[in-house]
């Protein structure tokens, strides 16, 4: 009997082992760092403040961004930094700000970019999807798409526009 006993806590130890080495394998997937530029055209800027009205939204520093992949687990949060807010004489602008991920999951075919604006009446921009290696090489978002030929700095044009 002690013979068996030994046998059966050996193959237990054994088939643990190996659950538990697959278990760690889907539940934790590979990841990679990411930076993300969010770009607006905006009809307000400023500079010292770093908020930016784009599309009537306001945005600013440390509002919240997400990357969202295909399935609802696969998803990284950051938040926004100005990069830099051009104003213009009569108060409009571009205004660039960037968001850095640390662990991106890497296993996730597409993905979408959510801002979320952290003023009173929150509103989110959202990005049209993304391929892995965009983001990876680092993605821009634009959050105000302005119909072809329109956009008079030429940031829209043909590029990934999101909608508020």
């Amino acid at each position: 009997m002690g013979r068996t006993s030994g046998l059966v806590a050996a193959s237990l130890s054994i088939g643990t082992v190996v659950l538990t080495g697959c278990v760690s394998n889907t539940e934790k997937p590979e990841t990679f760092p990411a930076t993300v530029t969010v770009v607006g055209n905006a009809e307000q800027a400023d500079p010292q403040t770093g908020q930016c009205i784009v599309a009537a939204v306001p945005v600013a520093p440390n509002d919240t961004v997400w990357i969202h992949g295909e399935s609802a687990a696969a998803s990284a949060r950051s938040v926004l930094e100005v990069g830099t807010v051009d104003r213009n004489a009569d108060g409009t602008g571009v205004c660039t700000y960037v968001a850095h991920f640390d662990a991106v999951p890497a296993n996730q075919r597409h993905y979408t970019i959510t801002v979320s604006s952290s003023a009173p009446y929150a509103r989110t921009f959202e990005s049209p999807a993304f391929h892995a290696g965009e983001i990876e090489d680092g993605a821009t978002f634009y959050l105000h798409e302005f119909p072809p030929g329109t956009d008079p700095s030429g940031i829209g044009d043909g590029d990934r526009g999101g909608t508020p």
